[in-house]
């Protein structure tokens, strides 16, 4: 009997729609044989961030190194030159282990790994309300030029909506909802 091939699944959405709270309430779910795939960048920790757990968190010449190397699956650089990436080891670590993939990529990277691979389920997360958003910005400690920055940067992202196989909107509040949502496409496409 072969063995099932593990699904790839993308969850990208605009800064603070939720998408780290949502992987992370998915990874809870043991019967979605879930493994998360750890990226890397080259922007600074936070200081609530662990690395190899959140990020790999690499400096810019550590990253363009890499980049030359072929280090990266996918890669994009983002607002303020900050580059982001998903290493190959990784990913394949994942798939060795037979588990399905959840990716937490930006719509950039997303573009990439499809261009790559056309067994990806990619899955947008759109928040109810860019009050919302601008609200969790503000509550994360973002500048005002910051904040204007990502709200500009999540309006062109919404539409990206249109590129995905599912568009989930994450209602403020409501976090198990969209959980559960989420979950259900994953039991949808992995047959459980």
């Amino acid at each position: 009997m072969s063995k099932r091939q593990p699904k790839v699944f993308v969850i990208s959405g605009p800064s603070r729609a939720g998408k780290d709270a949502i992987t992370s309430g998915l990874l809870r779910k043991r019967s979605l044989n879930l493994a998360k795939v750890v990226t890397a960048t080259s922007r600074p920790r936070r200081n609530d961030e662990v690395e190899g757990k959140h990020y790999y968190f690499l400096t810019p010449e550590e990253f363009k190194n890499k980049i030359d190397e072929g280090y990266f699956l996918e890669w994009a650089i983002l607002r303020g030159g900050k580059y982001f990436g998903t290493p190959i080891e990784e990913f394949d670590r994942i798939c060795a282990r037979n588990k399905n993939v959840i990716m937490n990529i930006d719509v950039q990277g997303a573009k990439r790994l499809s261009r790559l691979r056309d067994d990806l389920v990619k899955i947008f997360i759109k928040p109810d309300s860019f009050d919302h958003v601008e609200k969790r910005m503000h509550e994360a400690g973002f500048g005002a030029s910051e904040i204007k920055a990502r709200l500009a940067d999540a309006k062109r992202e919404l539409g990206e909506a249109k590129n995905y196989d599912y568009t989930v909107v994450n209602y403020e509040g409501r976090l198990d909802e969209t959980i559960a949502a989420v979950a259900e496409i994953i039991k949808k496409e992995t047959n459980l």
